[in-house]
């Protein structure tokens, strides 16, 4: 008997040309019901067949625990620079995004009275070079005089000594011997010793009046230097106070701000009247400090000089460095201690204000038997499957060590080699003949 199992039309062997649902139902259990019966308890070949699993290799190696934390980029220096005297801003030379060098000038201020008091104060300064100048002149002419005066005085005291001899050997004859002499002699001796004498009180009195012209002399060379040095002074305040109108870069950098255009008016930076407003914020970014918080549970976890791994969010290289510095200091709000990493960045690949991990080591073993996690199961006590010789599955207990975010460190409980299997055990039981499949951890979905 046949029958056409084709929609449409067609050659037909039977009475119907198409074959309705009901014809078609009632065909197919005329079929089952005429199969032979199968045996009880044989199997398809398919239940036969043996389930494929994924195991690692147990593995000697080096395990570590570390800790990360989140941390912010800032730069080494960061300034505003104000003018250090008040004044109209005559330049500005440098706008946002400048790189500048150490020393160069970067705004120029104009002080309209400035230039008048340097001008006068280098009047009063050459004036009082010029006083100076005068007072030794004057006492090089006092002590001309005195020297003058010391002479005469001598010469003085030479002529005394002469006619007061002459006057008193004449006197001594004519009382000795009188009428040998006559009076007029005698007379004329004692005069002439008189004369000498008043002559030298004159040359010491001309002596004293040159000494205390010496002396005013000097007193004034005195006053006049010390007028020269004030003068001085002024002229090197105002200079430098000119100078001040100039805002020179101390370190090279970045301009980050710009605060003042041409013609602002600003106060200075020792101005008592009002606190004074930055011209520009210069940022050193060649090098970079990474400012991180480290929680109070792991303050003692973090020293100065240890290593440690910085990963910038924005091409996650990472970048081996150290510990720089740490505050030593819990802050009571936030209940962490800020620490900082020094981060070299000639070529300004990273920017202030950007994120960044730092991962600590804070234990590690070496060439110890690990396993990933996964192969690791947590119930009152850690167990593994491990594929035996005979690709059996046996359950074991395993004593665990220093754990890092993948791998554990097996103290016991499993040798070096060994294939465990990794992953979910909902597929399996123990006893169970597998077939294994070695793969890594990181090939695994």
């Amino acid at each position: 008997m046949g029958f056409d199992f084709n929609h449409g039309t067609g050659s037909s062997t039977g009475h119907c040309r198409w074959l309705n649902p009901l014809c078609l139902a009632t065909s197919l259990l005329a079929v089952v019901g005429c199969s032979p019966a199968k045996p009880e308890g044989s199997k398809s070949p398919g239940s036969a067949s043996v389930p494929t699993v994924a195991v690692v290799a147990a593995k000697r190696g080096d395990i570590f625990q570390e800790v990360v934390f989140q941390g912010e980029f800032r730069p080494f220096q960061d300034v505003d620079l104000h003018a250090r005297v008040a004044g109209f801003v005559r330049t500005v030379d440098v706008d946002v995004g400048d790189r500048v060098t150490q020393g160069q000038v970067l705004a120029q201020l104009e002080v309209p009275e400035l230039a008048e008091d340097i001008t006068r104060a280098r009047a009063l300064a050459q004036r009082a070079v010029n006083d100076v100048r005068k007072a030794q002149e004057d006492a090089n002419r006092a002590a001309q005089d005195v020297l003058r005066a010391t002479s005469e005085l001598k010469r003085c005291d030479l002529q005394l000594a002469d006619t007061k001899a002459t006057s008193d050997r004449i006197a001594s004859v004519a009382k000795e011997r009188p009428g040998l002499v006559a009076q007029q002699d005698v007379d004329s001796a004692r005069t002439k010793a008189q004369i000498a004498e008043a002559q030298c009180v004159s040359a010491q009195a001309t002596l004293d009046s040159a000494l205390n012209g010496q002396t005013a002399a000097k007193l004034q060379i005195d006053s006049a230097r010390d007028q020269a040095a004030a003068s001085e002074a002024d002229v090197a305040r105002l200079a430098a106070r000119l100078e001040a109108t100039k805002i020179i870069a101390p370190f090279p950098g970045i301009i980050a701000k710009r605060y003042a255009d041409a013609g602002d008016l600003v106060r200075g930076g020792l101005s008592p009247s009002g606190p004074a407003v930055p011209l520009v914020r210069l940022v050193d970014e060649r090098n970079l400090r990474l400012h991180f918080p480290v929680a109070a549970s792991s303050v003692s976890k973090v020293r100065v000089g240890a290593p440690v791994i910085v990963t910038p969010a924005s091409d996650n290289t990472p970048i081996k460095a150290s510990v720089a510095r740490i505050t030593r200091e819990v802050e009571a709000a936030t209940r962490t201690m800020e620490a900082q990493i020094d981060i070299p960045n000639p070529e300004g690949v990273w920017y202030p204000g950007m994120s960044a991990t730092v991962a600590i080591r804070v234990d590690s073993h070496s060439n110890v038997v690990t396993a990933p996690l996964t192969c690791i199961s947590r119930g009152k006590s850690p167990t593994i499957y491990v594929v035996q010789k005979d690709q059996t599955i046996a359950e074991r207990p395993v004593v665990l060590g220093l754990e890092s975010a993948t791998q554990a460190e097996i103290l016991s409980g499993l040798a070096e080699g060994e294939l465990v299997l990794i992953g979910s055990r909902s597929q399996v039981r123990p006893g169970q003949k597998v077939l294994p499949r070695t793969v890594t951890p990181e090939t695994m979905p």
